[in-house]
């Protein structure tokens, strides 16, 4: 199967030797993302709901760039640095998907995330319809 390695326009580059997203077939396999703009500088610094808001905004960017949409987004791991933001993470989320079509979901926290104000990072698997 032929696999297209992506680098979504609105996310910066891979810092290392990594793709963004990798399109196989109908299936799109995205990176973890965290709350990084297009210049590699940590967005919401602090605050993790703006963080969570910033990952899924690289998120949609990942999908769409394969010719996708969020709600193609079929399971996800969540990883965190302190469980106590889920709640932000979530609440971004559920706005996305509609009620009761939500992606498969494993949460989990973590001792650290490569850079000491990063609070969150997410990957994700879609399936396109």
């Amino acid at each position: 199967m032929e696999r297209v390695y992506l680098e979504p326009l609105g996310i910066a580059g891979a810092p290392e030797p990594y793709s963004h997203a990798i399109r196989c077939g109908n299936t799109i396999y995205i990176a973890g993302q965290v709350a990084f703009d297009e210049s590699n500088r940590v967005v919401g610094v602090g605050d993790a709901r703006k963080q969570a808001e910033r990952v899924w905004h690289n998120i949609r960017l990942a999908v769409e760039a394969a010719g996708g949409k969020v709600t193609d987004i079929v399971k996800i791991t969540v990883f965190l640095k302190d469980i106590r933001h889920a709640g932000d993470e979530i609440a971004v989320r559920g706005a996305l998907f509609k009620k009761g079509r939500y992606p498969i979901c494993t949460q989990v926290q973590v001792a650290n995330l490569g850079l000491p104000d990063l609070l969150m990072e997410v990957d994700a698997i879609a399936v396109l319809e």
